[in-house]
């Protein structure tokens, strides 16, 4: 998938919905990483959305080489947890899709749950060890937490020169 059709941008009414920017109503996140941190939404966004626990089958929560954050790999011995975000404006998708790294793919899938959300799928290696949420929230989120404003106040900066 190329970046143009993976980022959300306002024609992407499949993720926001029919009305584009102007929607109430769009597509959930499984959130199955950093994403899934209340303080790390909190840096991102100003605020925690709606979410409910779920699981995707299939797929596996992989520690990244050389990054603290985690991708998403197929692995039929596996299953994800994570939150699925609900009630994401079509700004916060947006901003939430820059601050993402190009080596994922935002992909459609139906959770254990039957809900339908989209994910962030990882498009490279992969270590061996999974990524678990406990271990990253305490040795690592207060940095992460920092990294995530920072990045934050240079997203603005950039999109208030365009």
């Amino acid at each position: 998938m190329s970046i143009e059709t993976r980022r959300v941008h306002e024609t992407r009414f499949d993720i926001l919905g029919p009305a584009g920017l102007n929607s109430t109503e769009t597509t959930p996140l499984f959130a199955y990483g950093t994403l899934q941190l209340d303080p790390v939404l909190d840096a991102l966004i100003g605020r925690v959305p709606k979410s409910a626990e779920d699981k995707l089958s299939g797929w596996r929560v992989a520690r990244l080489p050389h990054r603290v954050y985690p991708g998403l790999v197929p692995d039929p011995a596996k299953s994800a947890y994570g939150r699925v975000l609900s009630g994401i404006t079509p700004v916060e998708w947006m901003l939430l899709d820059r601050f993402e790294d190009d080596d994922y793919d935002l992909v459609p899938v139906t959770l254990d749950s039957g809900l339908h959300a989209m994910v962030y799928a990882w498009k490279k290696s992969v270590d061996q060890l999974d990524w678990i949420a406990d271990e990253f929230a305490a040795s690592e989120l207060p940095a992460y937490v920092q990294r995530c404003t920072a990045w934050l106040e240079r997203d603005r900066s950039r999109n208030s020169t365009h």
